[in-house]
């Protein structure tokens, strides 16, 4: 998984102000909407919808947000890291404050989906986690996301 190819700099955040769960899919999916071309509204349902299954957050203030849209082509991200954590339903119920969201194509292959276990593997990693929570711009945010994904290759 190339980071660079899911992720552009437009649509990742450093230190955003977001109150809920809510606001975080809200931003996501309009983030996303600029990147694929499908409505807002699809995108926030395809999120939502996965959300009432559970939560997406895998605990330690992380989560990873996904989905499918049929109008997706490619993996294609968001990452935003809060000013404050917020709720987000978590499994060890700490507050969310970093967000790594994919969407993906409605009949996504096993590389799209391997992006998803791959995001995780890297935010699994305690020492990035706290260079993440750290870094004070996107530029920053992107620099140690690829250098993470690349050691994982």
């Amino acid at each position: 998984m190339n980071i660079n190819q899911l992720l552009t700099p437009e649509a990742t955040f450093c230190s955003l102000k977001l109150s809920s769960k809510k606001k975080i899919l809200e931003k996501v999916s309009e983030t996303l909407a600029q990147s694929i071309d499908c409505p807002v509204e699809d995108i926030f349902e395809s999120l939502f919808t996965r959300e009432k299954l559970g939560s997406t957050a895998l605990g330690h203030g992380i989560a990873i947000p996904h989905g499918r849209v049929k109008a997706c082509q490619k993996a294609t991200a968001v990452f935003i890291l809060l000013d404050e954590p917020v709720d987000y339903d978590a499994p060890d119920n700490q507050p969310v404050d970093i967000i790594f969201a994919i969407m993906v194509p409605e009949q996504a292959d096993n590389e799209q989906l391997r992006s998803l276990a791959e995001i995780a593997k890297i935010l699994s990693d305690s020492t990035l986690v706290s260079q993440i929570r750290h870094a004070h711009c996107r530029e920053a945010l992107i620099e140690i996301l690829v250098k993470a994904s690349e050691t994982i290759h």
